[in-house]
């Protein structure tokens, strides 16, 4: 999908180029409708496809300047809503990995599943509510902005409830595996 050009694109950009607020609001008005489908279409978050659009716009107003060197503001504006994208989806891969990454690692700390599952299970059920509910819709598969919309929180708060569960879960598995090998070990020097 591209972006159609807006009429007098070109003067509107000479216009921002020299600080003017109002042809950058008609430049944001002629594309963000069609900038908003096409990123909305690759990361199906209503939420994320604001946040990407409001850094791609922001970027381009403390860039203005620049954009008289540009020739196709149209391919221009569809390379960086493409890029701060493809930005957004790898940094959303990346925390899904060292996530799983982080509980594979923490669970191969003792070779016994059951105690292991009984042991994230006691630290899950330890949470607080709203840390626990957020910890338990990320497990299944739901992204920041979901859970907020369902939980009535803002994304800020799902992330830190996130991270305060990941931190606390982290902490009482690696007392309880610290615990269980200190009793191991006493036993085995006995």
């Amino acid at each position: 999908m591209s972006l159609k050009s807006i009429d007098n694109e070109q003067e509107i950009i000479r216009q921002i180029a020299g600080g003017s607020e109002q042809a950058f609001a008609q430049l944001f008005h002629g594309y963000v409708n069609n900038a908003g489908i096409v990123i909305n279409a690759i990361v199906c978050s209503r939420e994320q496809t604001e946040e990407i659009l409001q850094d791609v716009f922001v970027k381009l107003w403390k860039d203005r300047e620049k954009l008289l060197q540009v020739k196709q503001f149209n391919a221009y504006l569809f390379i960086i809503l493409r890029n701060h994208t493809l930005n957004y989806l790898t940094k959303l891969v990346t925390e899904r990995k060292k996530q799983e990454e982080y509980f594979r690692n923490v669970l191969q700390q003792d070779n016994k599943s059951d105690e292991r599952l009984d042991i994230l299970d006691k630290a899950i059920d330890a949470l607080p509510a709203q840390q626990r509910t957020v910890f338990l819709l990320r497990a299944q598969g739901y992204k920041n902005p979901e859970i907020a919309n369902r939980m009535n929180l803002s994304t800020d708060s799902v992330k830190k409830y996130n991270q305060l569960a990941l931190r606390f879960i982290h902490q009482f598995i690696s007392l309880r595996v610290t615990i269980l090998f200190s009793l191991a070990a006493s036993d085995f020097f006995k």
